[in-house]
């Protein structure tokens, strides 16, 4: 057997500080579950992840504009199914004063007035502070009625944009790379053309005697902005669904980015705990060989 060097210390001590190093990096992550809080400890990987991280971000912010756009698309929706119903009213007035079968046709004036004022609000709404039915003159209400701005048209009748101030500016958003969607609608549509031309046509026609060309002409603009406003909710239903996919695929890179990242970062708990424990067993019985070199003596062998 033999007897404790110097040398033979030094090496054991080196391998007891060795051992600590790996104990003391295993208790660190078995504590925060990664295998390191910075990428010298994953070198190998570090380049990966640090893309990845840069592509989840990026994917994270884009689904956010999608987002964000959908809104303001379910509002175009919204409005566009109250033109909807407005029209559809408007639509048995004016055949209840197109077949009374009397020379007066009470209250269509009226009715058309009131139609004409609201439908202007639906095309002046605003969402997020902004007008947009606008273009992207999104800080003015595009839409005037007033009869200064929107003078009273007589049948037969042409078409009329007196009522717009915005302009022609389609509103879009880049949802990825490569990708930009189309999604705002302006007041000088075709179908809000028609619409509020019918509604001022009913609105100023005579009642007494009734004038059935205008109200007939007013009948039939409101059949023909009804079905623009139809192909617009069609548009609009489109291009969600666009805005739907477009979110779910930047989910669906996250969700698989994150899982790469994470297994080049994570640590397996179960494994980390066997290590933990081999590490602690190890270095143990370090201290213990150590402990009887440090007792051995050259005398004990000389007597």
């Amino acid at each position: 057997m033999r007897v404790s060097t110097a040398a033979m210390q030094q090496n054991m001590l080196s391998q007891i500080r060795s051992v600590q190093s790996q104990l003391a990096t295993a208790t660190e992550q078995s504590s925060s579950g990664v295998k390191s809080d910075s990428y010298a400890g994953v070198a190998d990987s570090s380049y990966v992840i640090a893309t990845l991280s840069a592509e989840i971000s990026e994917a994270s912010a884009y689904a956010d504009i999608a987002e964000t756009i959908q809104t303001r698309v379910e509002v175009y929706y919204s409005t566009l199914n109250d033109m909807v119903d407005l029209l559809t009213e408007m639509t048995s007035d004016l055949s209840g004063a197109l077949s009374t079968g009397t020379d007066k046709a009470y209250g269509i004036n009226e009715s058309a007035g009131a139609a004409l004022e609201t439908f202007a609000s639906l095309l002046n709404t605003q969402y997020e502070g902004r007008y947009i039915y606008a273009g992207s003159a999104t800080d003015t209400a595009p839409v005037s009625v007033d009869a200064a701005d929107y003078a009273v048209i007589t049948s037969p009748s042409t078409t009329d944009l007196s009522y717009y101030s915005g302009n022609s500016d389609i509103a879009s958003a880049k949802v990825a790379d490569g990708t930009t969607i189309e999604y705002g609608i302006t007041a000088q549509e075709d179908a809000f053309e028609q619409a509020l031309r019918a509604l001022n046509l009913a609105a100023n026609a005579s009642t007494d005697p009734v004038d059935e060309d205008a109200l007939s002409e007013a009948m039939e603009l409101i059949e023909s902005a009804a079905a623009g406003l139809s192909e617009l909710q069609n548009q609009v239903s489109y291009t969600q669904d666009q805005l739907e996919a477009v979110v779910d695929m930047h989910i669906d890179f996250q969700l698989a980015a994150e899982g790469t990242v994470s297994n080049l970062t994570d640590i397996d708990l179960a494994e980390a705990v066997v290590t933990l424990e081999t590490l602690s067993i190890q270095l143990e019985a370090s201290y213990s060989v150590t402990a009887q070199i440090t007792d051995m003596s050259l005398f004990e062998y000389l007597r």
